[in-house]
C-alpha cells in the first residue's frame, strides 16, 4: 500500500463512516470541505484534511469513532452550552447575546459565539453567574444583608435603607458589594454603622433604650394614609362605606388594608395578588371591598420569606 492510500480513504468509506449514501457522500466530497486527491484515477479523502473539517463541524456525526466539533469546541460556545452554564433558558441566551452586540459565527447553520467574547461580556456582568460563581455567591451572601434584609431588621421601609445608604453622615462605613446584579450591605459594615446610632433600632432594642425616638413604621403610614382618603371621601361627600373598611368583622378574613399592613406593601400589591390568584379570596364589587383568607394569605407571605 502506497503512502497516499495510507492516509485517504475512498468516498464510499467516507460515507460510511458518516453513515451516508452513495450520492450523499459523493455531494459531500463535491463540496470543498476537505481536500479531495485522485489515486490511480479514483477519488480519495485526505484523511488528515477530513479530521480537521470534522472537528470544526457539527452537522455530521460518526456512526463509530468520536464526537463531531472538538476543535470547534475549544473555542467557541453554543446557545446550549451558555444557557447550561448560567442555567437559564436557550432562547435568553440569543437575547443576551444580541442585547450585547457579540456577532455570532454561523456553523452548519447555527449560531454560535467565540469563548473570549462570551468571557468578556461575562466578566463585565453580574446577573447571570456560572454553577461555580453561584456556589461562591452563596457564602458571600451569607455575609451580607439585602436592602429588605436591613429593612425587615430595622423594620423601616425599603426606601428608608436607601436615603441611610445615600444621605446618612455614617454612610461611608457602609461595604456594598453586588452579587448578581443585585447591591448588598456586609454584615461587618452594617454591625459597624448600627452600633455607632440609636436614630435607627431593631424592634428588640428599642424597648427601653434611651436615646430611642419613635418613628413612623410602614404600617403607620399604611393606616395614616387609609384615614386621609376616608376624610377626602367625606368631604367630596362619598359615604365612607364604599372605601374598604380598615377592620374585618370576620377574623378568619382580611379587608385589603389589613393585608396591607401586615404584609407592609401597598394595597395596590395585594389586589394584584388577588388578581394573580396568589392565595384564596373571596371578590367583591368594588374590588377594593374584598376580603382574603387569613389563613392561606399569611401561608403565602411565609412562601415569599423563604425565597427571599
Amino acid at each position: 500500500m502506497d503512502g497516499n492510500t495510507a492516509k485517504t480513504v475512498s468516498v464510499r468509506e467516507m460515507g460510511r463512516m458518516l453513515g451516508l449514501k452513495k450520492v450523499e457522500s459523493y455531494w459531500l466530497a463535491h463540496k470543498g470541505y476537505f481536500k479531495i486527491i485522485q489515486v490511480a484515477g479514483r477519488m480519495r479523502v485526505d484523511l488528515e484534511s477530513f479530521e480537521y473539517w470534522y472537528a470544526g463541524q457539527t452537522w455530521y456525526h460518526k456512526t463509530n469513532g468520536d464526537s463531531p466539533g472538538e476543535r470547534l469546541k475549544q473555542t467557541s460556545y453554543s446557545a446550549r452550552d451558555i444557557a447550561e452554564m448560567l442555567g437559564i433558558p436557550d432562547s435568553t441566551v440569543y437575547v443576551l447575546m444580541k442585547k450585547a452586540g457579540i456577532k455570532p459565527i454561523l456553523v452548519n447553520y447555527w449560531q454560535r459565539w467565540l469563548k473570549e467574547d462570551f468571557e468578556r461580556w461575562y466578566q463585565g456582568q453580574t446577573r447571570y453567574r456560572t454553577a461555580e460563581d453561584r456556589k461562591r455567591d452563596k457564602a458571600r451572601e451569607a455575609a451580607s444583608l439585602s436592602f429588605p434584609d436591613v429593612a425587615r431588621l430595622l423594620d423601616i421601609t425599603r426606601q428608608n435603607v436607601y436615603g441611610i445608604v445615600k444621605h446618612d453622615k455614617r454612610k461611608d462605613l457602609f461595604v456594598i458589594i453586588t452579587i448578581a446584579d443585585r447591591k448588598r450591605i456586609t454584615k461587618k459594615s452594617f454591625n459597624k454603622w448600627y452600633k455607632g446610632q440609636t436614630k435607627y433600632l431593631k424592634p428588640s432594642d428599642r424597648v427601653g433604650h434611651p436615646d430611642y425616638i419613635p418613628k413612623q413604621t410602614y404600617a403607620d403610614q399604611l393606616h395614616k394614609d387609609y384615614l386621609d382618603r376616608v376624610r377626602k371621601r367625606k368631604k367630596r361627600g362619598f359615604v365612607s362605606p364604599t372605601v374598604a373598611s380598615y377592620v374585618s368583622a370576620n377574623r378568619d378574613y382580611l379587608t385589603i388594608d389589613e393585608a396591607s399592613l401586615l404584609a407592609k406593601k401597598s394595597s395596590k400589591t395585594i389586589l394584584r395578588w388577588i388578581k394573580e390568584q396568589k392565595f384564596p379570596a373571596h371578590l367583591l364589587t368594588p374590588l377594593a371591598k374584598s376580603r382574603i383568607e387569613k389563613t392561606g394569605f399569611e401561608n403565602y407571605l411565609k412562601e415569599i420569606a423563604e425565597r427571599e
